[in-house]
């Protein structure tokens, strides 16, 4: 990572991105924490199978997926929103940043512009997602983000030998509107994550102007 690297960039995920999500697949913590339904590490076909499985469901517009990147194309994140009910106007969010990455304000600016899309774009009501109960990391992130606990799904995670909870978390729009008036004001703008191609204000976190 280079110290004066301050602006990144999303962009839906496609199926050559394999590579890159391949390598933070192996890492077995990484892959266990971050995806309940892989506690081992895969290798590189199992991975261009699952990106390409990405790539069809957000045809079907069951999800959207999307990676963060350096101005100079480096894969360093990936995000999204998952099991997207239009009918109920409900989403699940993933978030993962790569280890040599974390802790540098990608991880709050990315959820940030993909609650904003769930809200501003695809008219949804509610985020959800869930986090293990030993991950510090996430509970600290998504506090920030205003997310309320909903409930613990008591010993459903197993790692590291022992069954651990699963903590439920929400937040609906109305709650976000606060939020984000206060993280937009409150993040350092320095360090910015652009929607796409060409910056534009509307789609930055924070907002550069």
């Amino acid at each position: 990572m280079t110290n004066n690297q301050t602006k990144f960039r999303m962009r839906p995920i496609e199926v050559e991105d394999a590579d890159s999500v391949a390598d933070w697949y192996l890492q077995i913590e990484d892959a266990s924490i971050f995806d309940r339904q892989i506690p081992i590490p895969i290798n590189r076909a199992e991975v261009i199978k699952l990106c390409r499985s990405l790539v069809t469901d957000r045809d079907k517009e069951k999800c959207s997926w999307f990676i963060t990147e350096t101005i100079e194309g480096e894969a360093i994140a990936m995000t999204g929103l998952e099991s997207i009910n239009m009918l109920h106007g409900h989403a699940i969010l993933p978030c993962f940043v790569a280890e040599p990455w974390r802790r540098t304000g990608i991880g709050i600016r990315m959820a940030c512009m993909m609650i904003d899309l769930a809200f501003k774009q695809l008219r949804l009501h509610r985020v959800a997602t869930f986090y293990r109960s030993d991950n510090s990391g996430s509970e600290a992130l998504l506090s920030r983000l205003g997310f309320k606990q909903e409930g613990i799904s008591r010993q459903s995670w197993f790692s590291h030998g022992e069954y651990l909870d699963l903590v439920n978390v929400g937040i609906l729009k109305q709650e976000w509107n606060q939020t984000r008036t206060l993280l937009q004001a409150d993040l350092n703008p320095a360090i910015t994550v652009e929607l796409g191609p060409r910056p534009s204000s509307l789609w930055c976190w924070p907002a550069s102007d």
